[in-house]
């Protein structure tokens, strides 16, 4: 399923993370008026410019559900204030544009990165693990399902087939893969102790990273100046 949201040429990683963190924060900041939705707006094309069109396009599907399911709820919640809706559903597609340069990045990029700024080693291992564990897990309940399936325990509802068809195997083949990854440690003679370490492919800033955080920074700046004049 990560596979859709991967893209060729991603933003350097630490550009990506402090893009989604700002992205985050003017979403929650600009809610409250027009500034809000230019905002979001102007950086989904920006994104879209910069080599993220696939995974934008790939989240408006879930984007759209997502929104009339929890707009729905915030509206009757709020005894039907449009406002207060409105408000809430700008923070909630900032909350998934901000995923959105996460989302396409290679999570060994993020590690390299990190490993050149002198991250203490234990931090980038356990941040790898972290990260890649999910796609992992996702293939492994897949593959658990389909082995249910063709063997006609199809229903998940009844804590029998729940017990022995779906969380045994499942337990079994996590504790699996983790013997395997302390054995890959083991054998990789990774240690604690803070030596400097080698990088196979050194991740490098480049013009591109620089014209996207220009940018993004001048439409940060812009939409948040322009806020604050009018509500004064």
């Amino acid at each position: 399923m990560m596979d859709l949201f991967e893209i060729k040429n991603p933003l350097y990683p630490l550009v990506s993370i402090i893009t989604s963190l700002l992205i985050f924060i003017g979403a929650l900041l600009l809610a409250k008026s027009i500034f809000g939705i230019l905002f979001l707006c102007t950086i989904f094309i920006l994104l879209c410019f910069f080599g993220y069109t696939k995974t934008c396009l790939n989240l408006i599907p879930f984007l759209i559900i997502y929104l009339t399911l929890l707009s729905c709820i915030f509206y009757f919640a709020s005894s039907r204030n449009i406002n207060f809706t409105v408000q809430m559903a700008i923070r909630l597609t900032g909350v998934v544009f901000a995923f959105i340069p996460g989302l396409s990045l290679p999570p060994v990029n993020l590690v390299r990165n990190l490993t050149q700024l002198g991250c203490p080693r234990l931090v980038t291992l356990g941040m790898l693990i972290t990260l890649t564990f999910i796609p992992v897990l996702s293939s492994e309940i897949k593959q658990i399902r389909n082995a249910m399936k063709t063997r006609g325990a199809v229903s998940l509802w009844r804590p029998k087939v729940l017990y022995r068809a779906f969380l045994i195997p499942l337990i079994v083949r996590l504790v699996n893969i983790s013997d395997t990854l302390a054995l890959s440690v083991e054998t990789r003679a990774f240690v604690a102790e803070e030596i400097k370490p080698g990088i196979y492919k050194p991740i490098k800033i480049k013009a591109r990273d620089i014209l996207f955080s220009v940018l993004f920074c001048l439409i940060f700046v812009l939409c948040l100046g322009l806020f604050l004049v009018i509500k004064k």
